[in-house]
């Protein structure tokens, strides 16, 4: 087994702390490092990577387990029961599931999107295979991240300390990435401290002579899914007459970075998230312009966005052909045919994972998974939507700020990629849960 020392050693230090300090706990360091997919700590006997946010994950999950059987006051918030017995019946959904390969018996083709050499859809027979128990684990995983943020950020002060954690981590990610890309300009080597995926030197990818940057998060479009649903904290928290976590000029300055980083990603997704959050400022503050101002901003706005599906198309002609662009394309067309024929369960849940959020779902656990999922998010936005109605001025960026960023962390899943085997999409919805569910009055300290 391969071990990171370095990381190793980060790992002590964060025990050591969450040891002599009561207030600090393993979610918490969880929190911040959240966007660490390249962190990996060890490597399993047959060269699996364990990253360091599982790691602290499993750490966390185990110490909030020993806390709560010893604890003889425990007791699950009212507010947020309908959402854990949903938790609970998705779960459920995805277990049952598993039955599927066996009910389909290997006399169905599905496309082996895992396969090295698949260029175009290469199908085999399905049979039971571990690959669908560890992608079950991870979604499991998932729900027991939104469980366990929500349980134990379940107070304003606590989710100021949570927003607090996740914006220092965020701010270390676009620190980092910079740091890569001016040591690829500067031509000087790359501090490989944080990039260890199969304990080798991280390299910067680039484009057409520029540096893609990945940071601290593996690839550049888990760099810009991370960075595109915490950039409305940064612009509501900047507006505020009263910082409620950070400074209003961190927050601006974290705000103004994030929009000039995501294009240096240099991925769709970046630029689809730069555009969507370029949007929302239009929508928050267009109200502020005359009429000739608002027309103008309105239309270069568009003009904008034509150029950059134009750019868009040439672009998906271009990996047309190649590998991801294939795999791409053939896991959307063939999950909709599957789920046409297995609609109710699905094939089993990570028997075909796609690269959408929706057809995900709808393919790896029919409608009876689907449709308990999507109720879940319902109930997430209506309890946000209520809280935005009803906050007064000192909390209502808080609440907007996070309304947008679960609604963007939903539409770039889907049009990115539903990456539900990483921790920091559950966050996101754990965080949304958390924040709809603050009791009132709250008192701010």
């Amino acid at each position: 087994m391969n071990i990171n020392w370095f990381i190793l050693f980060i790992l002590i230090i964060t025990t050591f702390f969450v040891i002599y300090k009561k207030e600090f706990k393993y979610i918490d360091a969880f929190v911040f490092f959240i966007p660490f997919n390249a962190t990996v700590l060890f490597f399993t006997p047959d060269n699996t990577a364990v990253n360091l946010p599982f790691v602290l994950f499993f750490l966390a999950t185990v110490s909030f387990s020993l806390r709560r059987i010893f604890h003889s006051k425990f007791t699950i918030s009212n507010n947020n029961k309908n959402t854990y017995n949903w938790l609970f019946i998705i779960a459920l959904i995805a277990i049952i599931s598993q039955i599927m390969p066996y009910i389909i018996n290997g006399n169905y083709l599905v496309l082996d999107r895992y396969g090295e050499t698949v260029y175009w859809a290469k199908e085999k027979e399905v049979y039971p295979s571990t690959q669908w128990i560890t992608q079950t684990v991870y979604f499991l995983i998932g729900l027991l991240v939104v469980f366990i943020i929500s349980a134990t950020y379940n107070t304003l002060n606590q989710v100021k300390k949570l927003l607090k954690l996740l914006f220092a981590g965020i701010a270390f990610m676009v620190f980092w990435g910079w740091l890569g890309d001016l040591t690829y300009f500067l031509n000087i080597p790359y501090p490989h401290f944080f990039n260890q995926i199969g304990m080798n030197a991280f390299e910067i990818n680039e484009f057409n002579g520029f540096p893609r940057m990945a940071s601290v998060t593996m690839e550049p479009s888990y760099f810009a899914q991370i960075l595109i649903p915490i950039t409305p904290y940064f612009y509501w928290f900047s507006q505020q007459e009263k910082p409620l976590i950070f400074s209003k000029t961190f927050h601006k300055r974290m705000y103004i970075l994030a929009i000039m980083t995501l294009p240096l990603a240099i991925t769709t997704t970046g630029v689809f998230g730069f555009f969507l959050l370029i949007g929302l400022w239009l929508k928050n503050n267009i109200r502020f312009f005359s009429l000739k101002s608002k027309y103008f901003l309105v239309l270069l706005y568009l003009v904008a966005i034509l150029i950059s599906i134009f750019f868009a198309v040439n672009y998906l002609i271009n990996i047309s052909g190649t590998y991801s662009g294939i795999e791409r394309f053939k896991t959307v067309h063939y999950g909709v045919l599957y789920f046409i024929d297995y609609p109710i369960l699905g094939l089993g849940w990570g028997v075909f994972p796609t690269y959408d959020f929706l057809i995900n779902l709808l393919v790896n656990f029919g409608l009876i998974g689907t449709i308990p999922f999507l109720i879940l998010m319902y109930n997430i936005f209506i309890k946000l939507y209520s809280k935005i109605k009803n906050a007064g001025s000192t909390l209502l960026p808080l609440y907007k700020a996070s309304m947008e960023s679960f609604v963007l962390i939903l539409l770039v899943s889907q049009l990115s990629g539903f990456i539900y085997h990483s921790q920091y999409f559950w966050l996101y919805l754990g965080l949304a849960v958390s924040i709809g569910s603050l009791k009132k009055p709250v008192t701010i300290k």
